[in-house]
């Protein structure tokens, strides 16, 4: 398969333009709004010429879906060593390979500005576009919200701070990400190329050290499952999904990605096994013989560092720590950024929102409402935040899967095209798995501790895309029942 997707992928490099006459509506150059039509609705875009290249472009999918293994701490406390090893091995199988192959496959067929919620808003409708931005906007802003408190958490493991002192570094964060990205996307890739070399050393080094713990691993002394298995199963689960999200996200950058139709899956190939080993093989090291998961929880790795390393490596996991929380926060805010620049140009937001900037083509507004957002937003605690996390995350997935099963038979034709091999067999795997392992996570609904009134708020809030579709249509007149805008793809 493997080789497959490689001889595919190279094949992307000399696809003719030509095969967007599938979809007539995406176009590869600057075509001028004819009157009457959608595209009379949406301003012209002028694109800026920097692009993400491949090296760039890896290292944001690297920061957007990993950072390095910070999070996965929490996981252990709440499953247990034996369980998170274990989920860190099965869910790249059941969620990121499907998610991936899904982005790759949709990506090379509508390499969009806006991404998954035009993909989803071109297979199955206007209120299932909407709902899909919806969901997306829930997920990212409780997502959002965890970066600057981690940041400030890692890094009092080196420098003592107050909770003052917290919040200020945690509002200055927020606002040095919204600057990298007003200065537009090669700022933002060029800095990920160097974030995740130093994200990645610490790790590296940990795992050097610890080579031995690896060649002679010892089981780790706590039970599979506990007294609660399907809470630990859940709660687990959910931590080890939100380290593993997110193969997606770029698509909605598309138009800034230089050739996305092939450059998106050469990505995707180079980032997943990074990213597995990069969670797997520190936390092998760090509970080969484990005794107990009492603890661990937000910076545990720092103390492993130590006590392998010294102080040194220690601190450098910490730093690190910090790094990851800015680098990713600085990265996901080059997709989240655009949402309501999408939505402002679809008359489901205020029209300002979709300005661009005319010296960096940036949309300035929308990431000015981000920053504002952000640095209002008071976090709940981090097993809080990313329960609600990914309840929407997922549910947002689950119509991308949707829409990859509508586009296939509404554009069959695929030629010269990256389309998942297998037939209908693996678009099923592709569609069925991350659905299965999102209802695992289900689990959280019947237990007894506090994720559970998480898990109702989550349904809560679900529920009230409909009210809020009604709302926003009826303030800013939502898209016309035409088609959908035009795009530059270069």
């Amino acid at each position: 398969m493997i080789f497959h997707l490689l001889a595919t992928a190279h094949r992307l490099g000399y696809a003719e333009r030509d095969r967007t006459a599938q979809l007539p509506h995406l176009t590869t150059e600057n075509p001028q709004p004819a009157t009457g039509s959608r595209a009379a609705t949406f301003a012209r875009t002028q694109r800026s010429p920097r692009k993400l290249r491949l090296l760039p472009l890896v290292c944001v999918m690297y920061l957007v879906v990993s950072g390095g293994a910070y999070g996965l701490e929490d996981a252990v406390r709440m499953a247990g060593p034996r369980l998170t090893l274990l989920l860190c091995l099965v869910v790249p199988l059941t969620l990121s390979l499907p998610t991936a192959l899904m982005a790759a496959e949709l990506t090379a067929l509508m390499p969009v500005e806006g991404g998954f919620y035009f993909w989803v808003k071109e297979a199955l409708g206007p209120f299932a576009g909407f709902a899909e931005a919806y969901l997306t906007i829930l997920y990212t802003a409780f997502d959002m919200a965890i970066y600057p408190v981690l940041f400030a958490s890692y890094l009092s493991f080196i420098l003592p701070l107050g909770p003052v002192g917290q919040i200020a570094i945690g509002v200055a964060l927020v606002w040095l990400a919204g600057g990298l990205n007003f200065l537009g996307v090669r700022p933002v890739g060029t800095a990920s190329v160097i974030l995740a070399a130093i994200l990645v050393s610490p790790f590296a080094i940990l795992v050097i050290v610890g080579l031995p713990r690896i060649v002679h691993f010892t089981m780790p002394t706590p039970p599979l499952f506990g007294a609660d298995p399907w809470a630990a199963l859940a709660a687990g689960l959910t931590v080890v999904i939100w380290n593993f999200s997110g193969w997606e996200n770029l698509s909605v950058v598309s138009a800034e990605i230089e050739n996305p139709r092939r450059n998106y899956l050469r990505a995707i190939l180079i980032a997943m096994p990074i990213i597995v080993a990069g969670y797997v093989l520190p936390l092998a090291v760090s509970v080969s013989g484990a005794t107990t998961a009492a603890d661990w929880g937000t910076g545990y790795f720092s103390q492993v560092g130590r006590a392998l390393g010294g102080r040194a490596l220690g601190d450098a996991l910490a730093l690190g720590g910090a790094v990851m929380s800015f680098a990713v926060f600085e990265a996901a805010m080059l997709w989240v950024s655009r949402m309501p620049f999408v939505l402002a140009r679809e008359r489901y937001l205020s029209p300002p929102l979709a300005q661009l900037w005319s010296t960096t083509a940036t949309p300035g507004k929308s990431i000015l409402l981000c920053c504002v957002v952000f640095t209002l937003l008071v976090p709940v605690g981090f097993v809080a935040l990313v329960v609600l996390d990914v309840f929407f995350y997922m549910a947002a997935l689950a119509l991308e899967l949707l829409a990859l099963i509508r586009l296939r038979q509404q554009i069959p034709d695929r030629a010269g095209l990256f389309t998942i091999a297998g037939g209908r067999p693996a678009l099923a795997l592709v569609v069925v798995l991350p659905i299965l392992t999102w209802a695992a996570t289900f689990g959280l609904a019947i237990s007894a501790g506090v994720a559970k009134k998480d898990f109702i708020l989550a349904i809560a809030l679900g529920a009230m895309v409909w009210p809020t579709y009604k709302i926003t249509r009826d303030l800013y007149g939502g898209p016309p029942e035409i088609d959908p805008p035009p795009t530059t793809i270069t």
